[in-house]
């Protein structure tokens, strides 16, 4: 009796032991898988938050909307891809980013626009590293009418055809959210005319600067480069 009684402590010992390590076990992988992950989590969300060029308001008190995870994910990854120089890759993850500006709510982190436009932008770089010029000029056009649509949607905001805001709030045109996006849309603009002086078109490069220009400001000097001065 008590050999038995000394044999079934031993086995409720021995089955502690086996729980107790494997909890153990259990939470050290959990560590190692959070080690492993959580600093390419934050490099995704780092580099995202930085490529919007300060539109984006991020901070470590609240947690991040589902949209601007994924969509911190998928250009992290384009963006190794690219890297890679792995073109056809990098341009079907920011296809794939494009499609949740309409599948998905808006990031509450940043503008929709400027959003959109930084994808567009990239694809189309993409595209014109790629070699596929053709391409990233169409990607150029339909970025820029879909971020003028969304200006039109989010801020009441449009744009006519001397490139002036027109809006029938008579302060949209001055709140911060319109120069963001304007700068955004000239962004997309010069980078379409650089293209376009790489294809010999100098005078449609001229033009998309000057809209760049009456956008924003700092895009001006643009207008001074020899590759567009003459035409």
């Amino acid at each position: 009796m008590a050999a038995a009684q000394i044999c079934r402590k031993q086995t409720r010992a021995l089955s502690a032991l086996c729980a107790c390590l494997l909890c153990i076990g259990t939470l050290d992988l959990l560590v190692s898988r959070a080690w492993a992950t959580y600093p390419r989590r934050d490099a995704a969300l780092g580099y995202y938050t930085a490529a919007l060029k300060g539109a984006a308001r991020v901070t470590n008190y609240e947690p991040q909307s589902t949209m601007f995870k994924r969509l911190a994910k998928l250009h992290y990854r384009a963006a190794e891809l690219r890297r890679q120089r792995k073109w056809d890759g990098a341009s079907a993850v920011y296809r794939t980013a494009l499609t949740l500006y309409t599948s998905m709510p808006p990031p509450k982190e940043v503008p929709s626009f400027a959003a959109a436009a930084c994808t567009w932008l990239n694809l189309a770089l993409t595209e014109k590293n790629n070699g596929h010029f053709d391409t990233a000029r169409r990607v150029f056009q339909d970025g820029t009418r879909f971020v003028q649509e969304l200006m039109q949607k989010d801020l009441d905001v449009r744009i006519d055809g001397q490139n002036r805001l027109r809006s029938r709030t008579v302060d949209a045109t001055s709140s911060s959210e319109v120069q963001v996006a304007c700068k955004w849309l000239a962004t997309l603009l010069v980078a379409w005319g650089l293209l376009e002086t790489k294809l010999g078109f100098r005078l449609r490069a001229k033009v998309l600067a000057e809209r760049a220009a009456n956008l924003d400001v700092s895009k001006a000097k643009v207008l001074s480069w020899k590759v567009v001065q003459g035409v």
